[in-house]
């Protein structure tokens, strides 16, 4: 026999009595609106060494996960080599006045798309125009910079264009076009190199920036003929007409930009560890040269 206990008893009638009630329609959740950056400033441990090493890799466009994986790792052991400070972070609202002023080198690591607001924009630019140094890579030289003039006019200049399809990395000769800067000390003349080679539309927006390396368009095929909008990515005049890195100033600060480093592997070529250690000295103020104004 079957028994019915109470408590099965009651909830058999609320389901039969859920059943003849009337429906009452539902109001639809509105979502959350997010805001388009971020808001909260991220939390710095207190007694970070100095001088400190930002390292910033938030994407609002195309994520370089392996190159922002090597970057990481490669500007890690910079700060543990030197004793140095280091905070790694997707946090756009770290690019306030209080905490910027405990870094001494920020570095743009793969930052692609409309990572920052308008305040956390200028924010950055007063810090690095009043001596701050600043390096960015790879990808952050690409096109979704394009709302933030300072930084896609003044200091990359040139615009992305485009990089070569089936295949996309290639092995090319790299070309050292400023020997005598400290940035290129201890680099040879050239060195063959795997890359996404990025092109640019116009050399002459580099203005007086002074360009480090250069690449040999004969030594691989700079076309897209895949997608975009662009299949003949040359941009002729030799390594001269077809820069990969380069610096300026920007008041008293230093920049550096090297368009190597969308691989994870990218940072495992000595030339190039060498190229980001040399480019980090300079940002620093380790090393100085007549043409720097800054």
């Amino acid at each position: 026999m079957t028994r019915t206990t109470p408590f099965a008893a009651v909830l058999s009638a609320a389901v039969a009595l859920s059943g003849c009630a009337p429906s009452v329609p539902m109001e639809p959740i509105a979502p959350v609106a997010q805001p388009a950056h971020d808001q909260t400033a991220p939390t710095i441990f207190e007694y970070m060494a100095q001088p400190a090493i930002l390292v910033f890799s938030k994407t609002r466009d195309f994520r370089h996960n392996e190159g922002i994986a090597g970057g990481d790792r490669f500007f890690a052991k910079i700060a543990t080599d030197r004793s140095m400070g280091l905070f790694t972070t997707v946090n756009g609202a770290v690019f306030n006045e209080e905490q910027l002023a405990r870094f001494s080198l920020v570095v743009f690591n793969n930052v692609t798309g409309d990572a920052l607001s308008d305040s956390q924009e200028n924010a950055l630019q007063s810090w690095v125009e009043a001596g701050g140094g600043f390096i960015a890579i790879h990808g952050s030289g690409d096109a979704s910079h394009e709302g933030w003039p300072w930084y896609d006019s003044k200091l990359i200049g040139p615009e992305f264009i485009g990089h070569p399809a089936d295949p996309q990395f290639q092995t090319a000769r790299v070309v050292n076009l400023s020997a005598q800067h400290p940035v290129m000390a201890g680099l040879p003349a050239e060195w063959e190199q795997e890359e996404e080679w990025y092109s640019f539309d116009d050399v002459g927006k580099l203005g007086d920036a002074r360009v480090l390396l250069g690449i040999d368009e004969t030594t691989y095929s700079p076309r897209n003929d895949v997608y975009g909008d662009v299949a003949d990515l040359r941009m002729g005049g030799g390594p001269k007409g077809h820069p990969i890195a380069w610096l300026r100033c920007s008041g008293q600060g230093r920049f550096f930009y090297s368009a190597i480093g969308h691989s994870f592997t990218a940072y495992d070529v000595p030339e190039n560890r060498k190229l980001l250690s040399n480019a980090v000295d300079w940002a620093l103020r380790k090393t100085s040269s007549p043409e720097d104004a800054c």
